[in-house]
């Protein structure tokens, strides 16, 4: 069962409060001095990595948007035209799809390419009649033409950002805030509880970092619903992957 955000910081809260009310003080040198350093020094980086993290994050959200309008367009479009090139492009958009679904965002170009390009073979044969059929065929033809554009740029936005190395000096920071806070507080209940919020805060904020940059924070919305929005507009059933039911990222209605 996958932990969200708030029980992780519930637990981590509990967790610092005990130490805060238990370990020994310490009377640390140069602790203003220590913790402005740390202080400003992850706040720096912190700041610049949960910008790019964030900026990421929205833009994922738009091009998952765009991609899918796309396809309900596309669809709708084929429609107009009917026949046996509609029920081709359903199928193959539909394929397409519950592939995406089935695979991480992280890896939607590479692993859904064969699926996507399928929706270009009805278009091989296809015959039109009349303007409306003639207009109809250009706009699918558009459409296909801008989603291989969002599916790259997916490609750029949905992976992890932050690397290993930098990873790296934001728990050694974090290391020496937390360690300072509870180690140099004064020995009463408020200095206490107060140095454990003040160290929940900094662990949240790399929680919080690390559920964005693996888009975690909207899991079920991003890997799933988006896709099963544009399935229910061409009037089919939504699809899971079994993963999802088990792990309680993804929970159906009893109803």
């Amino acid at each position: 069962m996958r932990i969200g955000l708030f029980s992780k910081l519930i637990s981590a809260f509990i967790v610092l409060v005990t130490f805060s009310l238990f370990l020994p003080v310490l009377e640390i040198a140069n602790t203003d001095v220590l913790l402005a350093s740390a202080t400003f020094l992850y706040g720096v980086l912190y700041g610049f990595e949960i910008s790019i993290v964030l900026g990421n994050f929205s833009q994922l959200k738009s091009l998952l948007a765009i991609e899918n309008a796309s396809l309900t367009s596309i669809f709708h479009l084929s429609q107009l035209i009917g026949g046996q090139f509609a029920k081709q492009v359903e199928i193959k958009i539909e394929k397409y799809l519950k592939k995406s679904i089935d695979v991480p965002l992280s890896n939607h170009l590479v692993d859904t390419n064969k699926e996507f390009f399928e929706i270009f073979d009805p278009l091989k044969t296809v015959k039109v009649d009349g303007d409306e059929q003639t207009a109809a065929l250009n706009y699918i033809n558009e459409g296909l033409y801008y989603i291989p554009q969002s599916r790259t740029q997916i490609a750029q936005v949905a992976p992890r950002d932050v690397d290993p190395p930098e990873w790296a000096m934001l728990l050694i920071l974090a290391f020496i805030l937390v360690a300072t806070l509870l180690l140099g507080r004064e020995a009463n209940l408020v200095s206490q509880l107060s140095a454990a919020i003040f160290a929940t805060t900094v662990i949240g904020s790399l929680l919080l970092l690390d559920e964005v940059d693996s888009n975690r924070i909207q899991e079920a919305r991003l890997e799933y619903e988006v896709f099963n929005e544009t399935l229910v507009a061409m009037g089919k059933e939504k699809y899971y992957p079994e993963e999802a039911l088990k792990t309680g990222i993804v929970k159906l209605s009893k109803t």
